[in-house]
């Protein structure tokens, strides 16, 4: 009887991982981190043939819109983050995904972190009952509203 049990339990559990099989789209804003190059005039007053101009680099943060998917299979998980959070040099993604490590599927959260590059690991979050996603750290951050989209669903066209 206890065998029959054991195998039982044994062979639902790929049912029951295949349960957490997740793609999520999120809409939503956030900020990163931008340079901004700005000219500067010094005027000499008294002195107008040694007046001074130069350029002052200063680091931003430029806000910004957009979408990010996240897909969770049974033993991976990975995000497509918005393209503002991209980095342009030393992106750790394939074809824009990027690996999500750390992942804890909870009841009313999940949490991971995005692995962009050695630089943008931000720390994710996502509420299971109310849909909304933080990604947090590296060189940016971004909040949204996530809904499930149906991978099986029939073409609108």
């Amino acid at each position: 009887m206890a065998k029959a049990l054991l195998f039982l339990l044994a062979a639902s559990l790929p049912i029951a991982a295949l349960a957490n099989d997740l793609t999520l789209s999120c809409q939503g804003q956030g900020a990163v981190m931008a340079t901004q190059t700005t000219t500067v005039n010094q005027f000499q007053p008294g002195n107008p043939g040694h007046n001074k101009t130069g350029v002052v680099t200063t680091q931003t943060r430029r806000p910004y819109t957009g979408t990010g998917t996240v897909e969770i299979k049974t033993g991976t998980a990975r995000m497509r983050v918005p393209d503002a959070m991209v980095p342009a040099l030393m992106s750790g993604g394939t074809e824009g995904w990027y690996p999500i490590e750390e992942l804890n599927m909870g009841e009313k959260e999940i949490t991971g972190v995005v692995h962009i590059n050695f630089l943008s690991q931000p720390k994710m979050r996502i509420d299971r009952i109310n849909g909304k996603i933080t990604l947090v750290g590296g060189a940016g951050d971004f909040s949204g509203d996530c809904s499930a989209v149906d991978t099986n669903a029939k073409p609108k066209f």
